[in-house]
């Protein structure tokens, strides 16, 4: 009979116990320098080796532009209630109508953020041109006038500063609750005045911008690490410059109507978009220098379910 060193004897045992769901209570010594050994020499050795691959990197920058468009009749748009300051909130008793859902005359949806939600290196140049970083010294203007935020949706990215500025002869506060890395934060803004809110970092999602004074003002904001990202003008139409070619990427589609868009017509094609993700992957990776070209029509009972 052949007998095993009294260490790898530990090892087995050890093994043995592992592979049961009952214990004895007794405590057993286990040399993993000996596991490893003894899994070798019993061809265990390809079950546990882990396969390391290279990450794809970008092969250049690409754009992706488009419109997005409703089809149906949108919904009317409600008045606010305007219960102050009425000369200058609501000039010549014109009502205010809200914003959750502004579509042009040729259908066109105003509002509507498309972000990529994939990660990306900071300051890798082969993720993010050298634009980017000019661009995100400037500073991204938030203003007021008539008692109403100008841009309804806006959007900042990480480091970015954004000028919260006030075009009344009011004062007004802008109550940023914010939310993932960002920081909440409320400005008391006197008339014909502004004040500075510096991204501190990402949110997933938009998140409340509102003014106490005037409270049928609302707004919504957005922060990102990368810079990928934009919001639909009051005809539908976007584009984002520079982004990565050549590798995998995660967009989110959102309007605030809805919160994350679910289906979508794109290019003619219907489309799901489990929380608003369109991934371009495989054989849809963007090509260097290639201008995507995505019309987007999105059906009105997804905003009135």
């Amino acid at each position: 009979m052949k007998y095993l060193p009294r260490n790898r004897l530990l090892v087995l045992v050890a093994l043995a116990a592992a592979g049961c769901a009952r214990s004895s209570g007794t405590a057993v010594w286990i040399d993993q320098e000996e596991v490893a050994s003894l899994r070798k020499s019993l061809g265990g050795e390809a079950a546990g080796k882990t396969e390391v691959v290279a990450a794809a990197e970008p092969t250049g920058f690409a754009t992706i532009k488009g419109t997005f468009k409703l089809v149906g009749t949108a919904p009317a748009r409600v008045p606010l209630s305007i219960t102050k300051d009425m000369n200058i909130c609501m000039p010549g008793g014109t009502p205010v109508l809200g914003e959750q859902l502004v579509v042009a005359p040729g259908g066109g949806i105003k509002d509507v953020l498309i972000f990529c939600n994939s990660k990306f290196p900071a300051g890798d140049p082969k993720w993010e041109h050298p634009d980017y970083a000019a661009a995100k010294a400037e500073k991204v203007l938030f203003d007021q006038k008539s008692c109403v935020f100008l841009t309804h949706v806006v959007a900042a990215r990480t480091g970015q500063t954004v000028l919260l500025k006030n075009s009344d002869p009011v004062g007004h506060n802008a109550n940023i609750v914010a939310k993932g890395k960002a920081l909440s934060s409320n400005f008391n803004i006197g008339g014909n005045s502004a004040s500075d809110y510096l991204v501190t970092g990402e949110s997933a999602e938009p998140f409340d911008v509102s003014c106490s004074v005037h409270p049928w003002m609302a707004a919504k904001m957005i922060t990102r690490d990368n810079p990928c990202f934009d919001v639909t003008k009051a005809d539908g139409s976007f584009e984002i410059k520079n982004v990565p070619a050549g590798v995998p990427l995660d967009f989110k589609i959102w309007q605030e109507a809805c919160n994350f868009i679910s289906v979508a017509t794109i290019n003619g094609k219907v489309i799901k978009l489990p929380k608003g993700k369109l991934t371009f992957k495989d054989k849809d990776v963007l090509k260097p220098n290639e201008q995507r070209i995505l019309e987007v029509t999105v059906d009105v009972s997804v905003f009135t379910k």
